[in-house]
């Protein structure tokens, strides 16, 4: 039997065990326990839309992909222990299911048959020191935690954790607006109006485990939710675990500027004619910029839901240093273009602006957002993560000079609907968009991490039911 199964399976049965024995237990003085599950099934259907096809020689020059269907399900089960209203303890496991994109018909055929992925959901200790009626609230966590600063996002933005630095890529996935992050978390809660959030979390994608450093802060100007301004910066990759013994087959260290492993550009020809090179690196500096309005408060209308008439925008700049757009590919002579929109930080910079709509509670909520990102290459981390370790876009070339490769759009939009019944225990939520989505891939070397959402033509939709105790 699989470990990690078993190991499921065993955990299970003592989350099952602990809460329905509750008059059996016995539980530390001051120690309160709480179980909770949740549980999804989604279907969907890529409408229209592109692939990169370098690895499917087969498939020639056709790019378009169109009624692509689309389903998982996931269950997921967690424990969270306070003692003395302070210490947080918790923990939580999930499994998914899920169907694999591209499916192999000759080669890779366990991509044919529905996968299952057992992973960690929330594990992490938090204590807290104040409380609601406190005008101070201190609180720090460490573990592997959810994080979510824009609470108005349904789709696009939270771009601050979303995204990658050299290639700036953004990573999103559906009605999941948020990231996941690992390490720690301080957190200063002034008046329930002024909040600050200091992190030191560990990168977990290429190059994993480096560490970065971010800050975050926003201000509720009137304490009523009315307007809310937020501001935050990343120093991804700020601290850097390896060296030039941790990969001496390839050239040394994936991060640092002077591997041989990334790529080189041209930063200076001195008046002798002597060329000065440096490389490209994956260290970045994030900038995010954001903005709420409600004015339910200046209607006295009663009718309108929570979310009704909420109006936000975000803007980050994914790596605020410029590099050059032409450079040379590792062991090549050949200047060539390789890292379009380096030099422009425009190009660099997504903004999305999103507005819930009046539903008078008959909906949680109806939204639209609309995104804009100005990047010259396709929204990709294959080459930083499973084709190669420059911190450089993925088939520049190829977009260029093939004239039937995808012309990619520079807007993203999303319209997303959720009704929730039985105080929230069940609900269903539905998604039309043009977006950042992409599939999972059993044949992990063929995992698109690239757009499949391209041109200005491509969309999808999604329909989702939820359950939850």
């Amino acid at each position: 039997m699989d470990i990690r199964k078993l190991g499921c399976a065993c955990f299970v049965f003592a989350f099952f065990s602990f809460t329905f024995a509750q008059d059996e237990r016995k539980l530390p003085e001051n120690m309160t326990v709480r179980t909770h599950a949740y549980g999804h099934f989604e279907s969907g259907q890529i409408v229209h839309g592109n692939i990169k096809n370098e690895d499917l020689s087969t498939n020639g020059n056709k790019y378009d992909i169109a009624h692509v269907w689309t389903e998982d399900a996931v269950v997921a089960i967690g424990v969270e222990a306070l003692y003395k209203e302070r210490l947080k303890l918790a923990f939580g496991i999930s499994s998914k299911l899920y169907f694999s994109y591209p499916q192999f018909l000759k080669h890779d055929g366990y991509t044919k048959n529905m996968r299952q992925d057992f992973g960690f959901d929330d594990v992490y200790a938090q204590y807290t020191a104040g409380g609601e009626q406190s005008p101070m609230t201190i609180m720090g966590r460490v573990g592997y935690f959810t994080y979510k600063y824009n609470p108005d996002v349904r789709n696009l933005g939270e771009y601050l954790f979303r995204t990658g630095t050299y290639p700036a890529f953004i990573d999103n996935g559906f009605d999941f607006p948020a990231r996941r992050l690992l390490g720690f978390q301080g957190q200063l809660d002034l008046f329930h109006s002024f909040r600050t959030d200091l992190f030191f979390i560990s990168q977990t994608i290429s190059p994993a485990m480096n560490w970065s450093v971010a800050a975050l802060a926003d201000y509720d100007l009137l304490g009523k939710k009315f307007l809310t301004i937020g501001v935050g910066v990343n120093f991804s990759h700020l601290f850097d675990v390896y060296n030039d013994q941790s990969f001496p087959a390839d050239g040394g260290n994936p991060t640092q500027s002077k591997s041989d492993i990334n790529s080189q550009y041209i930063k200076e020809i001195t008046p002798a004619g002597d060329t000065i090179k440096e490389y490209y690196t994956f260290k970045g500096t994030k900038i995010m910029a954001r903005i709420s309005l409600d004015p339910k408060i200046l209607i006295p209308f009663s009718g309108f839901g929570q979310n009704d008439l909420r109006v936000y925008a975000e803007a980050c700049v994914v790596g605020v240093k410029s590099y050059p757009d032409s450079g040379f590919m590792s062991g090549s002579p050949v200047l060539s273009l390789v890292a379009p929109s380096y030099n422009k930080i425009n190009e660099k910079t997504p903004i999305v602006i999103g507005f819930n709509f009046p539903m008078f509670k008959i909906l949680d909520v109806l939204n639209f957002e609309c995104e804009y990102f100005g990047a010259k290459y396709y929204n990709d981390a294959s080459f930083t993560i499973n084709k190669g370790s420059a911190p450089l876009p993925n088939n520049v070339t190829a977009m260029i000079t093939d004239p039937n490769s995808p012309r990619k759009s520079d807007i993203k939009w999303s319209a997303y609907a959720k009704r929730s019944f039985f105080d929230g225990h069940f609900s269903i939520i539905g998604q039309v968009a043009s977006d950042h989505m992409r599939l999972g891939c059993a044949a992990y070397n063929y995992e698109y991490w690239n757009d499949l959402l391209v041109t200005k033509d491509d969309w999808w939709w999604v329909l989702k039911t939820t359950w939850s105790f």
